[in-house]
């Protein structure tokens, strides 16, 4: 009998993974702390005069804030657990390579996390469409943004949890992104008067920024392409890194 392809073993494993998310109350939970933030946040800004004017506000920090507690909850401990839980025991045991591993249970978080964005973003479309009567036409662009900046959330997230415990790894992107990185870009760009391009969460700034460039705006942010290649490298060279360090890491 042959062996399913790895595409398809990916897929299954991405399966399982969602319905550990939905057993375990996670993706639940943050679909309701989603839900809610984005209503507050809708009646917070509620007072814009235009639909760019609401969108530049909407779609930037607390979009930032959302994104980013979606990848650190849902990546931080999914590779660490099946070492740290001795499941990895049974899963490596099975003719499935690490790297499908990997692959599997990051679409079911990629997923998780594009439910989360597209929760945020529906809610900020129809308070725009009841409110002003239609959205801006680059909002497109700025949801696009969204993803890709998620998937490089999600993805240096998964190498922290490659390499360190459940526990440690959610703490350490945590704190990498509320703290290290914007601690870092604060610095540099008021302190120093050097553009942190190369931070991520620098880049995060082009969310809202999309909508509209020639509006004034109240925070920094890098040129569009620069925050493109800038989030890729990050998603691509960390998801490698995690490949390689979950193919090398060690049951214990």
């Amino acid at each position: 009998m042959a062996l399913p392809s790895s595409l398809r073993q990916a897929g299954t494993v991405a399966k399982y993974e969602l319905w550990k998310h939905l057993k375990g109350w996670r993706l639940i939970g943050l679909v309701m702390l989603v839900t809610v933030f984005s209503v507050l946040a809708v009646k917070g800004m509620g007072g814009a005069g235009s639909a760019v004017e609401f969108s530049k506000g909407f779609f930037s920090i607390p979009a930032y804030f959302l994104i980013t507690i979606a990848g650190v909850v849902l990546g931080g401990d999914v590779l660490a657990s099946e070492f740290e839980r001795k499941t990895g025991y049974l899963l490596f045991s099975n003719p499935m390579r690490r790297v499908t591993l990997v692959a599997g249970k990051f679409t079911a978080s990629f997923i998780s996390v594009l439910l989360m964005i597209s929760i945020f973003y529906l809610t900020g479309i129809v308070f725009m469409l009841n409110t002003y009567g239609g959205v801006p036409a680059t909002l497109l662009g700025s949801l696009g943004l969204a993803i890709l900046y998620g998937c490089a959330v999600l993805s240096l997230t998964f190498f922290f949890s490659s390499i360190m415990g459940g526990t440690g790894a959610t703490m350490l992107s945590f704190f990498t992104f509320f703290l290290i990185m914007p601690f870092l870009q604060s610095f540099l760009l008021y302190e120093m008067e050097v553009e942190p391009w190369y931070l991520l969460t620098y880049t995060s700034g082009t969310i809202g920024a999309f909508i509209d460039p020639s509006v004034q705006i109240n925070y920094t942010y890098p040129d569009f392409t620069v925050s493109v290649l800038v989030m890729l490298a990050y998603l691509i060279g960390a998801l490698i890194l995690c490949a390689i360090a979950t193919k090398r890491r060690e049951m214990r």
